[in-house]
């Protein structure tokens, strides 16, 4: 039986291609009755995903811990209800352990309801009390609350802003220099196509930060023209002194379609994906917009190999981590619901055109994660009323790139039942290697000093499970990771 599987594993890894996702099996984050709505993920330090979610009227968490996900713990507390459907709800961020979870607390109608965000210092194990963001609202209302972290671990938080009565909707940042202990009033971050312009009342966003970079991508409401915008910050979310249109496809709509943007900073240049039915047709789309002119570009198709049979795309997410890329978003394709992704292991190289079908069937709300080779996707199954999710490994991380490439790294034994031993050699500087487990999570990790531009390994894998890791090794900036076998 190992034999086989060895060769097993050994066909499968031919697979491995330019922009190729091995997937693992789809499975539950948690058992049902904790709803399943609107779920979002972020990752640890360690690249373990941390998954929220909204379902009874409030905002669950659960943890990955190796080998499945943590029963789900409560955010918000019991005594209240928060805002949550299949469109809207919660959101959460991440930098490194330092994690922030934001919240609105329903009705809306009710003034004394507030937007508040709870904080982690440990990736999500221990959650401390809930502070409050909308201070200095008065009368008005605020709703969408969406949450990034700055370089510093303080959470910046956007929420949608409205005057007595529901009106004058505009999305405003309110930022922490203090962990989230408090929060600073609110600036204005939206309103710029027009002096007469609102925003979209019923989209959420997604507030997004690089440095001292900050931008707050929203859908704008100019006279029913409900094209998406980005209100761009320079000094950390201080202020937000210009925007720019990152569609202009002229969407003219009397309602409001309940659906907003999504962005990564990648540099100097914002990457925004939505939906729009200028066309005709509900369709995503993603741009590239420079935050330095503050010039938004015209909208791009995903998927730009769209079958005839495609009835609708929506809610589409992006993830970016070291140069590789990937959308996600739910699509009706000849009356099937599926789970769409589109990736690239190098957006230096362009956004690879075609899509990849990571699961079928009851598929609502998406979002997507990317670490170190790994993909997840999660999902609303709204048949199980649970939020699905699936993993899976990309080449990149399995191929070289400038460590030693005239090298080899050796292995041995490969496959092995006891240890492996790993001889290479590196240019300059000192080894940084990571052995990670099938499922994402880094075993074993340590720094190993060179001896005449020489390396050598020992891992013990005796109380290993069956099956294929990874070892990334690293030096000086330069990569290479190896598949390694365990009997």
């Amino acid at each position: 039986m190992k034999i086989g599987l060895f060769f097993l594993i050994i066909s499968s890894a031919t697979c491995f291609g330019q922009n190729q996702i091995i997937w693992d099996t789809s499975s539950s984050v948690s058992l049902s009755g904790y709803g399943y709505n609107f779920p979002r993920i972020v990752g640890d330090a360690s690249g373990n995903p941390l998954v929220s979610w909204y379902g009874n009227g409030a905002m669950h968490f659960s943890k990955w811990n190796g080998n499945g996900f943590t029963v789900p713990v409560t955010l918000s507390p019991n005594s209240v209800n928060i805002a949550g459907a299949n469109w809207m709800g919660p959101d959460i961020a991440s930098k490194g352990d330092t994690v922030f979870a934001v919240y609105k607390v329903v009705p809306d109608t009710d003034t004394n309801n507030h937007i508040f965000c709870t904080s982690s210092f440990d990736g999500g194990v221990t959650f401390n009390n809930p502070v409050r963001v909308d201070y200095y609202l008065g009368d008005n209302v605020g709703r969408f609350p969406t949450v990034t972290v700055d370089d510093q671990g303080n959470p910046i938080v956007g929420f949608m802003r409205f005057d007595p009565g529901y009106t004058n909707p505009r999305w405003v940042v309110s930022r922490s220099n203090d962990m989230g202990l408090t929060f600073s009033a609110s600036v204005l971050a939206s309103q710029f196509s027009s002096t007469t312009s609102e925003v979209c009342d019923c989209c959420p966003s997604k507030i997004v930060s690089n440095g001292n970079r900050v931008a707050m991508p929203y859908r704008d409401n100019n006279n029913n023209v409900r094209d998406i915008w980005v209100g761009v910050s320079s000094d950390g979310g201080l202020t937000f002194p210009s925007g720019m249109g990152v569609d202009q496809q002229g969407w003219s709509i009397m309602s409001c379609p309940a659906s907003g943007p999504d962005a990564v900073i990648v540099g100097d240049s914002i990457y925004t994906a939505y939906m729009s039915s200028a066309s005709g047709a509900t369709r995503v789309y993603y741009n590239i917009s420079s935050l330095i002119s503050v010039t938004g570009s015209l909208a791009i198709p995903l998927d730009q190999t769209t079958p005839a049979q495609l009835n609708s795309q929506n809610f589409p997410r992006v993830d970016y981590n070291s140069k590789a890329m990937a959308f996600a978003w739910k699509q009706v394709s000849n009356g099937v619901q599926e789970l769409a992704v589109q990736f690239t292991e190098d957006i230096t190289n362009g956004m690879n055109t075609a899509q990849v079908i990571a699961d079928t069937d009851r598929i609502g709300g998406v979002d997507v994660m990317l670490f170190e080779g790994r993909i997840w996707v999660v999902w609303e199954d709204y048949y199980e009323h649970v939020v699905k999710y699936r993993s899976g490994t990309y080449s990149s991380y399995l191929k070289t790139e400038n460590l030693s490439s005239n090298s080899t790294i050796n292995v041995r034994p490969n496959p092995s039942l006891i240890s492996w031993e790993i001889n290479g050699e590196a240019l300059d500087g000192n080894i940084f290697y990571q052995l990670i487990s099938p499922n994402g999570t880094i075993i074993e990790k340590n720094n190993i000093e060179l001896v005449d531009d020489q390396f050598s390994i020992k891992i013990d894998n005796t109380n290993l499970k069956s099956g294929v890791y990874f070892l990334n090794i690293s030096s000086n900036g330069s990569s290479k990771s190896i598949k390694l076998i365990k009997l």
